[in-house]
């Protein structure tokens, strides 16, 4: 766990917001929106960077144009008498990656083990996630995305 953190201004909020709106933008383009000259926004992003606060830069990815319109959260639960329940719950995260659809998998505290993201074509390729994590020991709570909102942007804390 870290022992120091990182103190934002009003500023660095701001530019955050702007590279999650836009993480292709230029420092030239961020100064604009917030004020400051292009070094002055290259070295405060350096600064975020340095500090592990912005984590890297990736793509949002549009599943409909690949032809897999079903978006689905998908709450785990450990069947009592499973095997599964056996592991460690740090172990679990491996068994999703070979599941075709399955795009990433988070721990939760409380009554559910595990929710993962899936995309999925029909809504028969859904079904066969779902019988894949029956039997390895979950029984799961589908939930279906029914409209992204676009809601990435950071919030100031």
């Amino acid at each position: 766990m870290r022992e120091r953190q990182i103190t934002l201004d009003e500023t660095d909020w701001k530019i955050l917001e702007t590279l999650q709106d836009n993480a292709r933008s230029t420092f030239t383009e961020i100064g604009q929106i917030v004020g400051l000259t292009a070094p002055a926004v290259r070295e405060r992003i350096r600064r975020m960077e340095d500090e592990e606060l912005i984590a890297g830069y990736r793509p949002v990815i549009n599943y409909n144009v690949l032809g897999r319109p079903l978006h689905a959260l998908i709450s785990l639960k450990y069947k009592s008498t499973s095997r599964a329940a056996e592991r460690s719950e740090f172990s679990q995260l491996g068994l999703f990656k070979d599941i075709p659809g399955v795009l990433r998998s988070w721990l939760v505290p409380g009554d559910t083990e595990c929710v993962i993201e899936a995309v999925t074509a029909t809504m028969k390729e859904l079904d066969a996630i779902l019988v894949e994590l029956n039997r390895l020991g979950f029984l799961t709570v589908t939930y279906m995305v029914l409209e992204d909102t676009g809601e990435r942007n950071c919030r100031k804390l």
